[in-house]
Protein backbone atom coordinates (compact mmCIF):
# COMPACT_ATOMS: atom_id res chain seq x y z
CA UNK A 1 0.00 0.00 0.00
CA UNK A 2 2.62 2.56 0.79
CA UNK A 3 4.47 1.40 -2.26
CA UNK A 4 1.26 2.52 -4.39
CA UNK A 5 1.29 6.07 -2.81
CA UNK A 6 5.07 6.83 -3.37
CA UNK A 7 4.15 5.55 -6.81
CA UNK A 8 1.32 7.95 -6.74
CA UNK A 9 3.10 11.09 -5.41
CA UNK A 10 5.94 10.46 -7.70
CA UNK A 11 3.79 10.38 -10.77
CA UNK A 12 2.11 13.28 -9.31
CA UNK A 13 5.43 15.69 -9.04
CA UNK A 14 6.63 14.58 -12.28
CA UNK A 15 2.92 15.66 -13.75
CA UNK A 16 3.26 19.07 -12.17
CA UNK A 17 7.04 19.15 -13.13
CA UNK A 18 5.61 18.78 -16.64
CA UNK A 19 3.06 21.26 -16.07
CA UNK A 20 5.41 23.81 -14.90
CA UNK A 21 7.66 23.08 -17.56
CA UNK A 22 4.69 23.42 -20.16
CA UNK A 23 3.82 26.61 -18.70
CA UNK A 24 7.52 28.39 -18.62
CA UNK A 25 7.94 27.33 -22.18
CA UNK A 26 5.18 28.61 -23.39
CA UNK A 27 6.19 32.03 -21.22
CA UNK A 28 9.56 31.19 -23.18
CA UNK A 29 7.67 31.60 -26.56
CA UNK A 30 5.32 34.13 -25.23
CA UNK A 31 8.64 36.82 -24.61
CA UNK A 32 10.24 35.64 -27.31
CA UNK A 33 6.80 36.23 -29.91
CA UNK A 34 6.61 39.75 -27.68
CA UNK A 35 10.02 39.95 -28.46
CA UNK A 36 10.39 39.96 -32.07
CA UNK A 37 6.97 42.15 -32.10
CA UNK A 38 8.81 44.70 -30.56
CA UNK A 39 11.83 44.80 -32.33
CA UNK A 40 9.41 44.85 -35.59
CA UNK A 41 7.68 47.40 -34.20
CA UNK A 42 10.83 49.50 -33.22
CA UNK A 43 11.81 48.98 -36.93
CA UNK A 44 8.71 50.30 -38.34
CA UNK A 45 8.27 54.00 -38.75
CA UNK A 46 6.55 55.75 -35.69
CA UNK A 47 3.22 57.31 -37.12
CA UNK A 48 3.88 60.94 -37.60
CA UNK A 49 7.82 60.92 -37.02
CA UNK A 50 9.83 61.49 -40.20
CA UNK A 51 11.56 58.97 -42.46
CA UNK A 52 13.71 61.83 -43.42
CA UNK A 53 17.76 61.40 -43.40
CA UNK A 54 18.93 64.72 -43.58
CA UNK A 55 22.58 66.00 -43.08
CA UNK A 56 22.87 68.15 -40.08
CA UNK A 57 25.62 70.86 -39.93
CA UNK A 58 26.03 72.66 -36.50
CA UNK A 59 28.79 74.21 -34.64
CA UNK A 60 30.15 73.45 -31.11
CA UNK A 61 27.97 75.22 -29.41
CA UNK A 62 27.73 74.00 -25.42
CA UNK A 63 24.25 72.32 -24.59
CA UNK A 64 22.75 73.53 -28.14
CA UNK A 65 24.88 71.82 -30.60
CA UNK A 66 27.91 69.23 -29.81
CA UNK A 67 27.54 64.96 -30.46
CA UNK A 68 28.02 63.46 -27.18
CA UNK A 69 28.12 59.81 -27.52
CA UNK A 70 28.35 58.87 -23.93
CA UNK A 71 25.27 60.13 -22.69
CA UNK A 72 23.56 60.70 -26.46
CA UNK A 73 22.49 63.81 -25.03
CA UNK A 74 23.42 66.38 -28.07
CA UNK A 75 22.06 69.85 -26.89
CA UNK A 76 19.00 71.27 -27.20
CA UNK A 77 18.73 72.02 -31.11
CA UNK A 78 20.05 68.48 -31.74
CA UNK A 79 17.60 66.25 -29.46
CA UNK A 80 14.83 68.48 -31.04
CA UNK A 81 16.35 67.66 -34.78
CA UNK A 82 16.54 63.51 -33.70
CA UNK A 83 13.31 64.01 -32.37
CA UNK A 84 11.96 64.83 -35.65
CA UNK A 85 14.26 63.23 -37.94
CA UNK A 86 15.55 60.00 -36.25
CA UNK A 87 17.32 58.69 -39.62
CA UNK A 88 19.65 62.44 -39.28
CA UNK A 89 23.32 62.38 -40.35
CA UNK A 90 25.28 64.56 -37.86
CA UNK A 91 28.51 66.54 -38.68
CA UNK A 92 30.27 69.56 -37.21
CA UNK A 93 31.92 72.25 -39.07
CA UNK A 94 34.82 74.64 -37.91
CA UNK A 95 34.43 78.01 -39.38
CA UNK A 96 32.55 81.16 -39.87
CA UNK A 97 29.19 81.45 -41.08
CA UNK A 98 30.07 81.57 -45.23
CA UNK A 99 31.24 77.85 -44.43
CA UNK A 100 28.06 77.13 -43.64
CA UNK A 101 26.01 78.37 -46.67
CA UNK A 102 28.96 76.63 -48.55
CA UNK A 103 27.59 73.60 -47.18
CA UNK A 104 24.02 74.48 -48.06
CA UNK A 105 24.88 75.37 -51.60
CA UNK A 106 26.67 72.09 -52.22
CA UNK A 107 24.97 69.47 -50.46
CA UNK A 108 21.62 68.47 -51.67
CA UNK A 109 20.68 67.00 -48.38
CA UNK A 110 22.35 69.66 -46.32
CA UNK A 111 20.24 70.97 -42.90
CA UNK A 112 22.00 74.00 -40.40
CA UNK A 113 20.70 74.85 -37.29
CA UNK A 114 22.03 77.41 -34.56
CA UNK A 115 21.80 80.92 -36.73
CA UNK A 116 19.15 83.15 -37.16
CA UNK A 117 18.99 86.20 -39.75
CA UNK A 118 22.61 86.15 -40.48
CA UNK A 119 23.62 88.32 -43.41
CA UNK A 120 25.38 84.78 -44.79
CA UNK A 121 22.69 83.05 -45.30
CA UNK A 122 20.47 85.75 -46.88
CA UNK A 123 17.77 84.18 -48.94
CA UNK A 124 18.35 80.76 -47.92
CA UNK A 125 15.32 77.99 -47.18
CA UNK A 126 14.18 77.79 -43.88
CA UNK A 127 11.45 76.33 -42.34
CA UNK A 128 9.14 78.70 -40.66
CA UNK A 129 8.76 78.11 -37.17
CA UNK A 130 11.99 79.18 -35.35
CA UNK A 131 14.11 75.77 -33.51
CA UNK A 132 14.34 78.39 -30.29
CA UNK A 133 14.71 81.91 -29.42
CA UNK A 134 17.65 82.70 -27.60
CA UNK A 135 18.45 86.56 -25.94
CA UNK A 136 21.93 88.36 -26.33
CA UNK A 137 23.43 90.09 -23.67
CA UNK A 138 26.82 91.71 -23.32
CA UNK A 139 29.39 90.61 -20.17
CA UNK A 140 31.51 93.28 -18.88
CA UNK A 141 33.87 93.14 -15.61
CA UNK A 142 32.14 94.08 -12.26
CA UNK A 143 34.24 96.74 -11.61
CA UNK A 144 32.72 98.48 -14.85
CA UNK A 145 30.13 101.02 -13.35
CA UNK A 146 28.08 100.38 -17.39
CA UNK A 147 24.76 99.06 -16.93
CA UNK A 148 22.02 98.04 -19.68
CA UNK A 149 18.89 100.67 -19.90
CA UNK A 150 18.13 101.18 -23.81
CA UNK A 151 19.90 101.19 -26.97
CA UNK A 152 21.42 104.42 -26.31
CA UNK A 153 23.04 102.58 -24.01
CA UNK A 154 25.65 101.08 -26.15
CA UNK A 155 26.72 104.63 -27.48
CA UNK A 156 30.87 104.80 -26.55
CA UNK A 157 30.92 101.13 -25.60
CA UNK A 158 34.04 99.16 -26.91
CA UNK A 159 31.83 95.91 -27.63
CA UNK A 160 33.71 92.34 -28.88
CA UNK A 161 31.39 90.45 -31.37
CA UNK A 162 31.94 87.03 -32.61
CA UNK A 163 30.80 87.17 -36.46
CA UNK A 164 28.39 84.35 -35.73
CA UNK A 165 26.09 86.80 -33.52
CA UNK A 166 25.43 88.97 -37.21
CA UNK A 167 22.47 86.80 -36.60
CA UNK A 168 21.00 89.72 -34.38
CA UNK A 169 19.45 92.89 -35.50
CA UNK A 170 21.12 95.04 -33.03
CA UNK A 171 24.01 94.32 -33.91
CA UNK A 172 23.78 94.52 -37.50
CA UNK A 173 22.68 97.83 -36.95
CA UNK A 174 25.67 99.07 -35.07
CA UNK A 175 27.84 97.34 -37.33
CA UNK A 176 26.26 99.47 -40.28
CA UNK A 177 26.17 102.37 -38.61
CA UNK A 178 29.73 102.23 -36.74
CA UNK A 179 31.68 100.00 -39.12
CA UNK A 180 32.71 96.32 -39.01
CA UNK A 181 36.14 97.06 -37.29
CA UNK A 182 35.58 100.46 -35.77
CA UNK A 183 36.74 101.83 -32.18
CA UNK A 184 33.18 101.03 -30.78
CA UNK A 185 32.86 97.57 -32.28
CA UNK A 186 34.91 94.68 -33.90
CA UNK A 187 33.51 91.84 -35.26
CA UNK A 188 35.80 88.76 -34.51
CA UNK A 189 36.10 85.95 -36.39
CA UNK A 190 34.47 82.44 -35.09
CA UNK A 191 37.23 81.14 -34.00
CA UNK A 192 38.01 83.56 -31.51
CA UNK A 193 36.37 82.09 -28.48
CA UNK A 194 34.72 83.43 -24.91
CA UNK A 195 38.04 82.93 -22.93
CA UNK A 196 40.30 84.54 -25.67
CA UNK A 197 37.35 87.64 -25.79
CA UNK A 198 37.09 87.86 -21.89
CA UNK A 199 40.84 88.30 -21.51
CA UNK A 200 40.46 91.48 -24.22
CA UNK A 201 38.10 92.76 -21.94
CA UNK A 202 40.34 92.18 -18.87
CA UNK A 203 43.51 93.55 -20.72
CA UNK A 204 41.23 96.69 -21.44
CA UNK A 205 41.31 96.48 -25.24
CA UNK A 206 37.51 96.24 -24.83
CA UNK A 207 34.33 96.92 -22.74
CA UNK A 208 32.21 93.95 -23.11
CA UNK A 209 31.60 91.04 -25.77
CA UNK A 210 28.80 89.27 -26.96
CA UNK A 211 27.24 86.36 -25.10
CA UNK A 212 24.03 84.39 -25.11
CA UNK A 213 22.22 85.08 -22.07
CA UNK A 214 19.58 82.01 -22.08
CA UNK A 215 20.05 79.89 -18.79
CA UNK A 216 21.67 76.91 -19.96
CA UNK A 217 22.49 74.38 -16.92
CA UNK A 218 24.09 71.67 -19.38
CA UNK A 219 26.44 74.76 -21.51
CA UNK A 220 27.88 75.69 -18.13
CA UNK A 221 29.08 73.02 -17.32
CA UNK A 222 30.58 72.10 -20.17
CA UNK A 223 32.28 75.39 -19.82
CA UNK A 224 33.89 74.29 -16.44
CA UNK A 225 36.60 76.85 -15.59
CA UNK A 226 35.31 79.48 -17.28
CA UNK A 227 32.09 79.69 -16.25
CA UNK A 228 32.90 80.15 -12.66
CA UNK A 229 35.46 82.83 -14.06
CA UNK A 230 32.43 84.41 -15.92
CA UNK A 231 30.30 84.48 -12.77
CA UNK A 232 33.05 85.78 -10.82
CA UNK A 233 35.05 88.37 -12.86
CA UNK A 234 32.09 89.25 -15.00
CA UNK A 235 28.64 90.75 -14.88
CA UNK A 236 25.37 89.70 -17.48
CA UNK A 237 23.72 92.47 -18.60
CA UNK A 238 19.65 92.91 -19.54
CA UNK A 239 19.37 91.38 -22.56
CA UNK A 240 20.41 93.62 -25.75
CA UNK A 241 18.50 91.63 -28.38
CA UNK A 242 16.21 88.63 -28.57
CA UNK A 243 16.22 86.20 -32.21
CA UNK A 244 15.36 83.27 -33.30
CA UNK A 245 17.12 80.73 -34.55
CA UNK A 246 16.07 78.38 -37.83
CA UNK A 247 15.83 75.37 -39.45
CA UNK A 248 18.32 76.37 -42.39
CA UNK A 249 17.35 74.17 -45.88
CA UNK A 250 19.77 73.63 -48.93
CA UNK A 251 17.73 74.26 -52.23
CA UNK A 252 19.65 72.01 -54.84
CA UNK A 253 16.60 69.67 -54.50
CA UNK A 254 13.88 71.63 -54.37
CA UNK A 255 11.33 68.53 -53.96
CA UNK A 256 13.69 67.18 -51.05
CA UNK A 257 13.67 70.57 -49.20
CA UNK A 258 9.69 70.89 -49.24
CA UNK A 259 9.43 67.54 -47.53
CA UNK A 260 12.16 68.31 -45.12
CA UNK A 261 10.46 71.94 -44.29
CA UNK A 262 7.30 70.10 -44.00
CA UNK A 263 8.26 67.32 -41.79
CA UNK A 264 9.94 69.66 -39.83
CA UNK A 265 6.85 72.20 -39.11
CA UNK A 266 4.63 68.64 -38.43
CA UNK A 267 7.26 67.74 -35.93
CA UNK A 268 7.84 70.11 -34.23
CA UNK A 269 3.68 70.41 -33.70
CA UNK A 270 4.47 66.88 -32.36
CA UNK A 271 6.59 67.00 -29.67
CA UNK A 272 5.33 69.94 -28.13
CA UNK A 273 1.90 68.62 -28.10
CA UNK A 274 3.41 65.13 -26.47
CA UNK A 275 5.50 67.31 -24.16
CA UNK A 276 8.87 65.95 -25.53
CA UNK A 277 10.04 69.44 -26.41
CA UNK A 278 9.50 70.80 -23.18
CA UNK A 279 11.30 67.46 -21.69
CA UNK A 280 14.34 68.39 -23.82
CA UNK A 281 14.39 71.65 -22.75
CA UNK A 282 13.81 71.02 -19.07
CA UNK A 283 17.03 67.95 -19.37
CA UNK A 284 19.08 71.43 -20.08
CA UNK A 285 17.92 73.39 -17.38
CA UNK A 286 15.94 75.71 -19.90
CA UNK A 287 12.74 76.67 -20.69
CA UNK A 288 10.71 75.71 -23.85
CA UNK A 289 10.36 77.89 -26.80
CA UNK A 290 7.75 80.63 -25.70
CA UNK A 291 4.60 81.07 -27.14
CA UNK A 292 5.99 84.45 -28.85
CA UNK A 293 5.72 84.06 -32.81
CA UNK A 294 9.10 84.97 -34.59
CA UNK A 295 8.11 85.27 -38.27
CA UNK A 296 11.50 85.73 -41.18
CA UNK A 297 11.53 88.60 -43.22
CA UNK A 298 9.64 88.16 -46.61
CA UNK A 299 12.78 88.68 -48.10
CA UNK A 300 14.19 85.30 -47.27
CA UNK A 301 10.71 83.33 -45.74
CA UNK A 302 11.00 79.70 -46.49
CA UNK A 303 9.81 80.37 -50.16
CA UNK A 304 12.93 79.58 -51.48
CA UNK A 305 13.27 82.74 -52.59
Amino acid sequence: MIKKVNIILAVAFIAMLGTKGLKELKASRTAAANSKAAARQAEMPQKGVSTLAPCVYYAYWAGYSVEDPISNRNGVLLDMIRAIFPNAKYRQLKGNAEEFAKALHEDPQAVVVGFGEHPALKGVIAAPTPMMYYPLVLMTLRTNPWHYKDASSLDGLRILANETFLDYKVLRDLRDRLGKDSKFLQIMPASVSKVELAEMVESGKADAFVATGKKNMEGALRDGFMSVRLIQRFRQSAQIGNEGTFLFVSGKDPEFAKRIVDDYEAGIRRIKKSGELRRIFAYYGMDPTPAKTFERPAAAAAKGK
